[in-house]
């Protein structure tokens, strides 16, 4: 039986959002067209954003449905940028931001912008870099609500501080893909953001379907454009199946998933301290969920095809980076060359056991016994 641990790169679709799924697969209207097929469809389209909606803390007509987290995070950088360029053309965002939100910005370049990064030393935002540089004009923020290969939890309300203090201009976008619904109070620092992205497969919901929250005072440019689904922000015939099964995944998500998940890091932390050379990657205030640990005297890979053999996943980081020949993320934590190159990454889900937990553990023990030093 596979021992899953790889949950900040996807999780195992719940049987609440399974069964959400299978309902919207039989709504075989469209949403978009007048007849009664297409009514319900629609209904139970919007029924599902209205769910969702409150569990992000915004307003229904805020929330707009995408394919994915990606897409949301491209589409909030684009459009805001739009909207906001004639006012400077200073982008500032983290030196930890996932590739889908700084690969985008990178592409804004070529219109002229003017990348700033803002360092991440300990998982912690430099806020008095951010202050200096927003006496620049500036454009657009990028800050994401919580780092998915350390957990780091950012700083979001200092950030709107800093922008309202400095009377600044800019938007700010927050990716809030491994955040949203893991991160302690995580409403309430949405509620700093003018934009923010989510991914239904975080959270046991299913892949192809993400979501956009963006503040009803904004109008930025669509970046998908077609027939004009989602009030023209995003065209594309809407995954209702897929926005079901995100409702129902974050429905379920509440107060003792967070706890569990909780409690079984601790465990993993208590074991893990009794080992010798283990440094664990631990920011200031982070994800339960999340556990960066650099297994020291041996590379990342190795150990990693070693516990795959045993039927035991986990990652060296993100499986967007995962292709990188050098970790960005970690350097701008703070780890030295032999961390970094041993570093593991622990995802924790409410589904995971202690006895899960514990076997990952003895595997670990086992790969460093016959593998040694690197």
């Amino acid at each position: 039986m596979a021992v899953y641990f790889d949950n900040a790169a996807t999780t195992i679709p719940s049987e609440g959002a399974v069964a959400a799924f299978n309902k919207g697969l039989l709504l075989y209207g469209n949403p978009s067209s007048p007849h009664s097929a297409g009514a319900e469809a629609r209904r139970a389209l919007e029924a599902a954003r209205k769910s969702l909606a409150l569990q992000v803390g915004c307003k229904s007509e805020e929330l707009y449905f995408t394919a994915s987290g990606t897409e949301a995070n491209n589409s909030a950088v684009y459009g805001l940028w739009e909207l906001r360029k004639r006012y400077g053309k200073r982008v500032l965002l983290t030196d930890s931001e996932h590739p889908s939100v700084k690969e985008p910005c990178r592409r804004l370049e070529k219109d002229g912008a003017e990348l700033v990064y803002v360092p991440t030393p300990g998982g912690k935002l430099d806020m008095d870099f951010i202050k200096e540089a927003l006496k620049t004009p500036t454009a657009l923020i990028c800050v994401m609500l919580a780092n998915n290969e350390t957990g780091a939890v950012y700083d979001i309300k200092a950030v709107r501080d800093a922008i309202t203090k400095s009377g600044s201009r800019a938007l700010f976008h927050c990716d809030a893909v491994q955040g949203f619904m893991k991160a302690e109070g995580y409403k309430q620092l949405l509620r700093n953001a003018d934009t923010a992205a989510f991914s239904a497969h975080k959270i046991h919901g299913v892949r192809g379907i993400g979501a956009l929250m963006l503040r009803s005072n904004l109008h930025p440019p669509a970046f998908i454009l077609g027939g004009g689904q989602e009030k023209g922000i995003r065209s594309g015939t809407e995954n209702l199946a897929g926005a079901m099964a995100f409702a129902a995944a974050a429905e379920e998500y509440g107060k003792a998933q967070t706890e569990k998940v909780k409690a079984l890091r601790e465990h993993i932390e208590n074991r893990l301290r009794a080992l010798p050379d283990v440094d664990l990657n631990l920011p200031e205030k982070h994800l339960s969920g999340i556990l960066s640990i650099s297994l020291r005297g041996i590379k990342s890979e190795t150990a990693l095809n070693c516990l795959s053999a045993e039927g035991i996943y986990i990652s060296a980081s993100s499986a967007c980076s995962s292709g990188q020949a050098e970790n960005s993320v970690l350097a701008a934590y703070g780890l030295d060359k032999s961390a970094r190159e041993s570093a593991l990454r622990i995802g924790i889900s409410p589904m995971n056991t202690v006895e899960e937990a514990d076997a990952l553990i003895d595997a670990l023990v086992r790969a460093r016994a016959r593998y040694g030093r690197i």
